[in-house]
């Protein structure tokens, strides 16, 4: 299935890249090239060139159930004194860069370790 995927996906990035809004910003295919036609050959070239450019999240559910790895102070379950502050806690992937986001959570989470630490 990811195969037909990844051959699937270069076929629709050709088909784009000669619709009439970007075909006149495009010289020419630079990768993998018009030599490049059948299923083999894009597959090919999609893994000789794949890689992954996505940030990695949600791997750290937040919550109160079983999958769960920390409560809503960011707190991981069954572990005294351990935080997880980055993207993991989010459930989704945001559709732009993870940066605010992570910076906000760790905003957030500085207030929590100062309010808990004071309460102490």
């Amino acid at each position: 299935a990811d195969r037909r995927c990844a051959v699937a996906g270069v076929r629709f990035a050709r088909r784009l890249a000669a619709t009439r809004a970007v075909s006149p910003f495009v010289a020419t295919e630079y990768r993998p090239g018009l030599a490049a036609q059948t299923d083999d050959d894009l597959l090919a070239f999609a893994r000789s060139s794949g890689a992954t450019i996505f940030h990695p999240s949600g791997t750290c559910q937040m919550g109160n159930n079983p999958m769960a790895v920390v409560d809503a102070r960011l707190r991981v379950h069954g572990l005294g004194g351990l935080r997880v502050v980055d993207c993991s806690i989010m459930p989704t992937l945001v559709s732009g860069n993870t940066h605010a986001p992570v910076v906000m959570i760790a905003e957030k989470a500085s207030d929590m370790i100062r309010e808990d630490a004071a309460a102490i």
